[in-house]
C-alpha cells in the first residue's frame, strides 16, 4: 500500500509543562497527515465537497506507545486501508531519526451528501476512481 509521509517538529504551544504532548493533539497530527495523503491522492476536501460531499470523523482510534516531546522531529506516516464503503486511513508516527514508533492510529470517515446530509453507505464513485488511479499509478 502506498504511504504519505508527513514530516513536523513538535511546537511548545502542543505540549504541557512537562513538554509532553497532550493526548488531545494527537488527532491535529493525524487531520496534518490525512490532507496530505487525500492532496497527494488527487481527491483534497475541497474536491469532495465540489462533489457535493463531507467526510467527517466518525470513529477514531489511537495507541500511545511513548510520548512525544517538545522539539521532537516525527514522521507521519499515513495510507488507505479501505475506500470502497468509508475512508478508513491508518497512521504510524514515528521519531524521525530512530523510526521508533510512538503511535499508531487509525480513522473511520463516511461520505455524507451535501445539503440533504444523508450517510452514504458506499463511497461516492468520483472518490473510488480517483483512488483507484492513484494506486494504479503507484504499483
Amino acid at each position: 500500500m502506498k504511504t504519505v509521509c508527513l514530516d513536523i517538529d513538535i511546537p511548545f504551544f502542543d505540549v504541557d509543562a512537562y513538554r509532553v504532548v497532550w493526548h488531545g493533539n494527537y488527532p491535529k497530527y493525524m487531520e496534518m497527515s490525512r490532507c496530505a495523503l487525500l492532496s497527494e491522492i488527487g481527491c483534497p476536501y475541497s474536491v469532495m465537497e465540489e462533489h457535493g460531499f463531507f467526510f467527517p470523523i466518525v470513529d477514531i482510534q489511537v495507541k500511545y506507545v511513548k510520548p512525544l516531546l517538545f522539539e521532537q522531529k516525527v514522521v507521519i506516516e499515513s495510507w488507505l486501508t479501505e475506500w470502497e464503503n468509508r475512508l478508513k486511513i491508518s497512521y504510524v508516527i514515528k521519531d524521525k531519526a530512530t523510526g521508533e514508533t510512538y503511535t499508531k492510529a487509525k480513522t473511520t470517515q463516511f461520505a455524507v451528501a451535501m445539503p440533504e446530509q444523508i450517510t452514504q453507505y458506499e463511497s461516492p464513485p468520483f472518490l473510488v476512481e480517483t483512488i483507484n488511479s492513484w494506486l494504479d499509478k503507484h504499483d
